[in-house]
């Protein structure tokens, strides 16, 4: 059985998610969450979007032999609707979604799903760290000089995060371990996670 599922935006649900499915394209239903879809083993499950909030979920999902997918391209939705002559709705969502050829979807797996939260956790310690440098330079040497600590915390929780997201693809990924020893970058953590980056989103099993 083939799930299409369109993953909103509400306030009234946990995470301020909903997801609305179908499987004909005909009649509709809701879910605040993924284990609520009535799927088992040897199902798929087509969504837009795959939100964070939702990667244990997910996992559990696959774990029970249901395939899932997500569009590599959200964008392809408006672009798909528009060329059917759809209105703005979930459901019109959906009915492209359902439209749109495979090689757009992204079949997930546990692995990509584990290490994208990672480095999720890991990109926004840098964002923040990066907005603290450039609001200090606006400050003066005292005013800066209070930021500091803030700084130096988010590095080492950045370093730390860094750390494990390498030993993390170096479990996963049979060739995160090669390439990183090729060429030769075992003593630069940033860029051993940057590396990790790289293999998780071009799919390091079939490295």
């Amino acid at each position: 059985m083939r799930i299409y599922c369109d993953v909103h935006r509400t306030a009234k649900n946990r995470d301020g998610f909903r997801i609305t499915y179908t499987v004909d394209g005909v009649k509709f239903k809701h879910v605040n969450d993924f284990l609520s879809i009535p799927v088992s083993g040897g199902d798929s499950v087509f969504v837009d979007v795959l939100p964070l909030q939702y990667t244990d979920e997910v996992v559990e999902l696959l774990r029970k032999g249901v395939e899932v997918y997500y569009l590599r391209r959200p964008t392809l939705i408006k672009k798909k609707r528009e060329e059917l002559k759809l209105s703005k709705s979930t459901r019109s969502d959906i009915k492209a979604l359902m439209s749109i050829e495979e090689r757009w979807l992204h079949r997930v797996t546990e692995d990509f799903l584990l290490m994208r939260r990672l480095i999720a956790a890991y990109r926004t310690l840098h964002k923040t760290r990066q907005q603290l440098l450039n609001k200090a330079k606006a400050l003066s040497e005292d005013e800066r000089n209070i930021l500091k600590p803030a700084i130096k915390s988010i590095e080492e929780q950045m370093e730390e995060m860094a750390i494990k997201i390498a030993e993390e693809a170096g479990k996963r990924y049979p060739a995160y371990n090669k390439i990183v020893a090729e060429i030769g970058i075992d003593s630069n953590l940033s860029a051993k996670e940057a590396l990790s980056e790289v293999i998780t989103y071009i799919d390091g099993k079939r490295l």
